[in-house]
């Protein structure tokens, strides 16, 4: 058998090949950007930037989500805040252009009209962005052809059929800042054969080295299966990956969502979410030891980060056993890209 390649270390160094990744990569992708609980009345927000793209979703009056960049016509001032909140009508707080809830432009504040004879100007609006929802799950779009996201998630949704997601309530959520392109971290989420090195704990619960990246047929998503050495129900459910940076871990009353999001060639945030169902009696412990685990990955792969900037590593074989992951999340970065900027 032929052992395949790692992606050579200036992948994950490289200013352009992540500026390729932002348009081939993020831009046609269904990106997991909220969740429904969120929205609970007209004028409901949240502003957040996803791949250095800034962008807001707001419910409109008729209880609509809509997503627009979160850039004014004008000059590029921001319409919300980031963050979540509550507000009526798109401002923007620069210069105070506003827009109706479609994006189209309703009034420019004092731009010259009367004593200076100025014309009102006549602009696109606010750029949309496409939003669609499934199950709970709020997901932006910014390329028109991509296909719709339920087309988009093709089989990924069966897996998680017989769970009753939309009963768990938001528990928590975190956000670390890390020191790594987000294919770094990719790489460590798509492969267990770290796990008896990098998580002591993990590894005392399950079998680190039978953990399995099972994939179906669509090179897309994968299952990830580790047997609990204890009979211990707290390890049944379904773990997948999604492409390129999502991770859902649906165990007994509860799920766990799981996101890299570049925010740059060299850095990325990691952002955990929990859920749970009402009165869950181990909420608390399941979410702080989900944070210890986060940790040691965020160590080792801002350490591979280092050593990969470093000039003296260029690429490394991958375990057919225990990488297999790696090899399709390889393969397909490779066509998506075109192989322009993978060149060594």
């Amino acid at each position: 058998m032929k052992l395949v390649e790692s992606l050579p270390a200036r992948a994950y160094c490289d200013q352009s090949q992540y500026q390729a990744e932002r348009d081939r990569v993020f831009r046609p992708a269904w990106i997991l950007a909220a969740y429904q609980h969120q929205f609970q009345q007209p004028g409901d927000y949240i502003a957040d930037v996803f791949a250095d793209w800034p962008i807001f979703i707001q419910m409109g009056d008729d209880r609509k989500l809509r997503a627009f960049h979160n850039v004014c016509a004008h000059r590029a001032g921001p319409i919300m805040w980031d963050g979540a909140g509550r507000q009526s009508n798109l401002v923007c707080r620069y210069h105070g252009w506003a827009y109706n809830q479609d994006g189209a432009l309703r009034s420019a504040r004092d731009f010259g009209a009367g004593d200076v004879g100025a014309e009102d100007p006549v602009c696109d609006g606010l750029s949309s962005v496409r939003v669609e929802t499934w199950r709970g799950f709020v997901f932006i779009c910014m390329d028109a052809e991509t296909p719709d996201l339920v087309s988009w998630l093709g089989a990924f949704p069966v897996e998680c059929e017989q769970y009753p997601v939309e009963s768990y309530v938001f528990h928590s959520r975190s956000v670390h800042e890390m020191k790594c392109n987000w294919k770094t971290y990719a790489d460590n989420f798509l492969e267990g054969y770290h796990v008896p090195l990098v998580h002591p704990g993990l590894n005392r619960e399950v079998e680190g080295m039978a953990y399995r990246v099972i994939t179906k047929g669509d090179r897309r998503w994968n299952l990830h299966v580790a047997p609990a050495r204890l009979d211990d129900t707290s390890f049944t459910g379904v773990f997948l990956w999604f492409w390129p940076n999502f991770s859902l871990n649906i165990f007994q009353g509860g799920f766990a969502v799981e996101r890299w999001m570049p925010k740059g060639h060299d850095r990325c945030d990691l952002i955990f979410e929990y859920f749970f169902e009402p009165g869950h009696p181990n909420a608390d412990e399941i979410a702080a030891i989900s944070e210890i685990v986060g940790r040691e990955d965020i160590q080792i792969a801002e350490s591979v980060q280092r050593n990969l900037a470093a000039g003296v590593y260029h690429s490394g074989v991958l375990s057919p056993r225990h990488e297999n992951g790696l090899a399709d999340f390889k393969e397909l970065l490779t066509e998506v890209l075109a192989g322009e900027t993978l060149r060594p």
